[in-house]
């Protein structure tokens, strides 16, 4: 046992290193890489990518692997789930035939390049063609994968979150279109309550920026840890619990765009940065549940960020910033304004109510893609027709439309987390609020009790709970879709009486 640990430990050291040299190059292609320069980037970290694939894919690896993993009752607890959660992930890999696996590589990061290039002149034909290979392997990948349990799209759904499946998906957004649909809609024909100058106005960038590093630094997120870059889709990386990087978006007339895109991937970062170190360089830093982590980024954007305790905040500091902007703009205005209902086109700007509703487009697209139902042609008028159908608009393209999110550059099965977190965060919130005096803490920027209370419950585990299992152990009863329903009508009823 002793050789074949000091073997795998010899493998991982190898691999850290190969995945650190990744993990820099791909959050700079994305942000900071001269645009001449990103064909090579990517074609640098594909060369990373398969030189794991190759340490990973070898027979001497994989005899290593299944060989400690018939002996891991003789493991200590960690070794064990990192060896489970390997030996998981290699029998999974090597189902793939080597040259569709090379491919597939190579698709992933043309598919990527090409959503990019198409964002800047609505010219979607090149992204067409890699997105058609994309579905295409997946669709063989799913044959694959499959088992006597798992079929069809639930094996996507799976490899993004175990053990949720398209049926435990169909009920909850059951309910969504049966217990919020109407209330959305009735919503949705109110008159808005806050000062119409906001719709009109324009913030400074480097003072954005300013904002960004002040709320960062409230949320105990600082450049010791992390970094904050631009990039087009907001996204957060990392490499251990001491190297967590996130992005954002500057456009002067979205100013809360940045604020609340920089709290949503903070919540991401925190998670990680809060994990035991004893999780560093082990598979289970990284086996985290999808539904868990998108509960806390949309907790920190939504249930913290857009309370009115957090505006009370907020408030001054935006007035010092932007005197000028927001003379006769009261606390109650901006208060309104971030929780404003409206029917509109990007998921990334939709309020919490009609939020989920953003989704479950996009699953209902995913659904009818993997089961055979429509092809990658008929995707944009499945996704105009949802959105007609749930918001009451059209999308006049396909950059604010059907490919305005990164997700479908790469991969299928993420989007219904998005959902299911905000759904946790209800709960994890209403369970909080026994604990703590969440309001008080906020009308003074302190996240450190917060902060605390998270790590506690959830962010210290790592990825050694599950889902559902995580709910059951904080709130002490099972997962309750009607928490998190009843919390949005409360606050929108409130917000529109």
């Amino acid at each position: 046992m002793e050789e074949l640990l000091k073997k795998y430990k010899e493998y991982k050291e190898l691999l850290k290193k190969y995945s650190y040299c990744e993990f820099i190059l791909s959050y700079d292609a994305i942000t900071d890489c001269p645009k001449l320069d990103r064909p090579y980037s990517d074609e640098i970290q594909e060369w990373l990518y398969n030189k794991e694939l190759e340490i990973t894919l070898s027979d001497d690896y994989i005899n290593l692997i299944y060989a400690l993993n018939d002996k891991k009752d003789e493991l200590d607890e960690i070794t064990k789930l990192d060896i489970e959660i390997e030996y998981k992930e290699l029998v999974k890999i090597n189902k793939i035939p080597k040259d569709e696996l090379k491919k597939h590589i190579t698709n992933s990061y043309k598919s990527a390049y090409e959503w990019e290039e198409a964002r800047k002149t609505l010219d979607y034909s090149k992204f067409l063609v890699e997105l058609k290979e994309l579905v295409e392997f997946n669709k063989k990948y799913i044959k694959w994968e499959e088992t006597d349990t798992l079929k069809g799209y639930d094996v996507l759904l799976d490899d993004m979150e175990e053990g949720y499946n398209q049926k435990m998906y169909d009920e909850f957004f059951e309910k969504i279109e049966k217990d919020l649909l109407p209330f959305v809609k009735e919503v949705l024909t109110k008159e808005q309550k806050y000062n119409k100058k906001l719709d009109t106005l324009k913030f400074d960038i480097s003072k954005q920026k300013e904002l960004t590093k002040k709320i960062a630094s409230a949320m105990e997120y600082d450049d010791n840890v992390g970094c904050i870059r631009e990039t087009v889709h907001p996204f957060t990386n990392w490499a251990n619990n001491k190297d967590v990087r996130i992005t954002t978006r500057y456009q002067e007339d979205l100013l809360f765009s940045n604020l609340y895109s920089v709290m949503h991937e903070i919540g991401h970062a925190l998670f990680q940065l809060h994990m035991d170190d004893k999780y560093n360089d082990t598979n289970i830093f990284n086996n985290v549940t999808c539904i868990t982590h998108e509960s806390q980024s949309r907790f920190y954007e939504n249930y913290l960020g857009r309370s009115r305790a957090f505006i009370e905040y907020l408030y001054p500091i935006l007035v010092e910033l932007y005197p000028k902007e927001l003379e006769g703009i009261t606390v109650d205005d901006i208060y309104y304004y971030v929780n404003s209902v409206k029917a509109q086109f990007n998921r990334c700007e939709a309020d919490e109510l009609t939020y989920p509703l953003h989704v479950l487009i996009r699953y209902n697209v995913e659904k009818k893609l993997f089961n055979g139902e429509i092809d990658v042609d008929k995707m944009e008028e499945t996704f105009n027709y949802y959105m007609k159908e749930y918001l009451g608009i059209t999308p006049p393209n396909k950059l604010i439309g059907v490919f305005q999110d990164s997700h479908w550059s790469s991969g299928f099965g993420y989007f219904p987390t998005y959902a299911l977190g905000s759904a946790y965060g209800a709960m994890f919130y209403q369970e909080m609020k026994k604990d703590l005096d969440v309001d008080a803490d906020l009308r003074k920027g302190n996240f450190k009790n917060i902060n605390i209370w998270l790590t506690e419950k959830i962010h210290k585990f790592s990825g050694t709970k599950k889902n559902l299992e995580i709910v059951k152990d904080v709130c002490k009863i099972d997962f309750d879709p009607d928490i998190y329903i009843k919390y949005l009508k409360d606050k929108f009823t409130e917000i529109y009486k």
